[in-house]
């Protein structure tokens, strides 16, 4: 993993150029990495060093409604939406009513138990806190409440995050 994981866009389904197939395809005649999902392209050197949530490692199910930005692995150039996990933020989340009310979605099933198997790094369920404070949702308010309110021990990092966008969205 010369990229400090696999969940990178090189690997990714919604990759265009790995013709919905997931893992290490990457037809050279398949023209250049473009992520389906978020109409974005992918320089090729950058392909197997951005990631984001969609990516199969992070949710096996297919989603393909975008969750969160697009991170970059840090390197200390930009400003480190998770720097502790080893990301920097390279693309914002596309901003549309179908993505919110699909994170208003998922932020109503999310449970206070940490999830028994998921890639490490930026979880899911903090892609979707943070990004919900990003947007500065105010549908989100009950949800965050119940999620700040979630076991420190097991859930620190999350409800860090569900208490910061309830300050963003405070002082909006």
């Amino acid at each position: 993993m010369p990229n400090g994981g696999s969940d990178c866009c090189g690997t990714c389904w919604f990759n265009a150029r790995n013709k919905g197939q997931a893992g290490y395809i990457r037809d050279p005649d398949s023209g250049p990495d473009f992520c389906a999902i978020r109409s974005l392209r992918i320089d090729d050197d950058a392909a197997f060093y951005t990631y984001c949530c969609n990516h199969p490692h992070r949710r096996p199910d297919r989603d393909s409604i975008p969750i969160g930005p697009v991170f970059t692995m840090a390197d200390g150039s930009r400003t480190a939406a998770f720097a502790e996990v080893g990301r920097d933020l390279w693309r914002p989340s596309p901003d549309t009513e179908l993505i919110r009310l699909h994170l208003l979605d998922l932020l109503s099933k999310m449970a206070p138990e940490r999830p028994t198997s998921e890639y490490p790094g930026i979880s899911v369920d903090e892609a979707i806190v943070w990004q919900l404070g990003e947007f500065q949702e105010r549908r989100a308010l009950d949800g965050l409440h119940r999620v700040a309110t979630f076991e420190q021990r097991t859930r620190r990092r999350l409800v860090e995050l569900a208490h910061d966008a309830l300050v963003k969205i405070a002082s909006a």
